[in-house]
């Protein structure tokens, strides 16, 4: 049983026995309260955190610290043994106020010093400090803590767990109202049901990301008005894609100022130095809020737009001596009820690293962070999403991105993973090889099918040093597995003989009973599931 001390900013202790954090304590704490821990290093091999973008594989960190607040992550440590349970978690309920913590091995006492700093201001209201010691899995000790965050999960428009198409990685910048028609019309033809326009359709230049380009990269970016010259006829653009039947959403990144964006000379508080072109505002100016934000909502309205993915979010420094947390909060919150107000059925997209209970009413889904080429990661940063918001959520995959000469098993692996998800994709569709066509429209239909499944399933993980090696999504007496590891394929097959389907996501053909299917959806006839494809029951 570790022992747990609390002291505000002057290091008085402050009783807290039953550990909630009452009003009188806050009022006592001086601007801080300071929890600290020494947990002893007893049947742990690994620490997990949200702040990680997938599970840790096992290896027992030297230190570990993270910031917390509204932008960034969540104030909870998790110890787990070599079976990814709990053998001690340590957090706190407030979400919201910044805070960060420490975490450092003592080799001398055999334990992990802990110490979390939570900013208190004259909003903070109470909470509790978050312990267990159960040595359940880590699913399940996550589950108690989101519940503290999050006691009821908020209702999604339907249009939050459609496929999506995204701009990004397929053109970058480089966007013309040509490539934009070319591919609305190629993405609802394979299934997809909304369309992102990523970072480029706010300024002129058109340019690829590349090591010239990355450096300077923002300087154009802060108002949010569309490009004329780049793109004449965008309205009408937009117009088409929405008649077709797609959810048409643009990319924003509200708290950055470029360095050429006419807002620089305008706005004083910048909380960054120049990085990639761009520094970061201060939310607290409300000048330069009500600039950013009536430029966003004039686009959005002009445009008729769907909803926006509010990217760098997490951009705002964390800071416990000057928080900012909820400047963040208030700044969201305004901007989306007003793109609520617009349009009720608003889509908005967060990405993973404020991806968080607390922010689970603000945005309809939340991605998993940037990963082309890999789709181990991308399932696995699905799998991390899905242990801090939980089930009935919309997860959203990074959009599966591969070389335009990739074979069409390995496509097929880049589809499943992304159905630890919603399907996301980010390729010129116009010009990808039939079969790859045919890979991603199977995987597409059979989501489709299997929706109520993968999006209003329970799911839980088998984790082994750092990766699913495992992930099943189960409703009533059916369950679709995502298979990472042939060496579970027997154990998965007896689990699921009757009512499963198994994707194979392993490096190896899979022996199987079955319906057999390869990556594009054809039958096969030998008794053995394909890389990238799918055996059923």
């Amino acid at each position: 049983m570790s022992t747990i001390q609390i002291t505000n900013s002057s290091g008085e202790e402050l009783s807290c026995p039953d550990g909630k954090i009452t009003p009188e304590i806050l009022e006592k704490s001086q601007g801080k309260i300071r929890i600290e821990a020494e947990i002893p290093v007893i049947r742990i091999n690994t620490v997990w955190h949200a702040g990680e973008s997938a599970v840790p594989g096992m290896k027992l960190p030297w230190s570990l610290e993270s910031n917390c607040g509204v932008n960034c992550s969540l104030p909870l440590l998790a110890f787990l043994d070599q079976k990814y349970s709990v053998t001690f978690a340590l957090g706190v309920t407030n979400g919201v106020d910044d805070s960060c913590f420490t975490c450092k091995m003592n080799q001398e006492k055999c334990c992990y010093e802990v110490v979390f700093t939570i900013a208190v201001t004259p909003e903070t209201e109470p909470f509790e400090i978050f312990r267990d010691e159960s040595g359940r899995p880590l699913n399940q000790v996550l589950y108690d803590y989101r519940k503290k965050l999050m006691p009821v999960i908020p209702e999604y428009p339907a249009e939050a767990w459609n496929p999506v198409y995204c701009t990004w990685y397929a053109v970058h910048a480089a966007l013309t109202e040509e490539y934009l028609r070319r591919n609305a019309k190629e993405a609802v033809k394979l299934g997809f049901g909304t369309f992102i326009v990523d970072d480029g359709w706010s300024y002129d230049e058109s340019k690829r990301v590349s090591p010239e380009t990355l450096p300077d990269w923002y300087r154009d970016i802060g108002v949010w008005s569309y490009s004329g010259k780049k793109l004449p006829d965008l309205k009408n653009t937009v117009a088409h894609a929405k008649k077709l039947g797609l959810k048409y959403m643009f990319w924003v990144a509200p708290f950055f100022v470029g360095r050429r964006s006419p807002l620089n000379s305008s706005i004083s508080r910048f909380l960054t130095n120049l990085h990639e072109g761009q520094r970061v505002y201060d939310p607290e100016d409300e000048a330069a809020n009500l600039a950013t934000m009536d430029s966003i909502l004039q686009t959005f309205q002009s445009l008729g737009l769907d909803g926006l993915k509010i990217d760098f979010i997490d951009s705002v420094p964390s800071d416990i001596d000057h928080p900012r947390s909820r400047s963040v909060k208030k700044y969201l919150e305004s901007l989306i009820g007003k793109l609520r107000g617009i349009n009720p059925d608003c889509l908005i997209e967060f990405r993973q690293k404020y991806a968080t209970p607390v922010n689970a009413g603000l945005a309809t889904a939340f991605r998993a962070g940037d990963v082309p080429f890999d789709y181990m990661e991308n399932l696995n940063r699905c799998v991390q999403l899905r242990l801090i918001l939980g089930d009935h959520i919309p997860v959203h995959a990074d959009p599966v991105y591969f070389h335009p000469e990739e074979s069409a098993e390995i496509v097929g692996c880049h589809m499943i993973a992304s159905l630890a998800g919603v399907p996301m994709l980010s390729m010129e569709l116009a010009s990808i090889l039939p079969e790859h066509k045919n890979v991603i429209q199977n995987y597409l239909s059979f989501y489709r099918e299997h929706r109520q499944i993968l999006n209003y399933g329970k799911w839980n993980f088998e984790l082994k040093n750092g990766s699913a090696v495992t992930a099943v999504c189960r409703k009533d007496d059916k369950e679709i597995v995502i298979l990472t590891d042939s060496a579970f394929s027997e154990s998965v097959q007896k689990r699921s003989s009757g009512n499963g389907i198994i994707l194979n996501m392993s490096p190896e053909p899979v022996s199987f009973h079955g319906r057999i299917f390869d990556a594009e959806g054809k039958i096969c006839m030998e008794n053995q599931i394909p890389i990238g494809g799918r055996g059923e029951f």
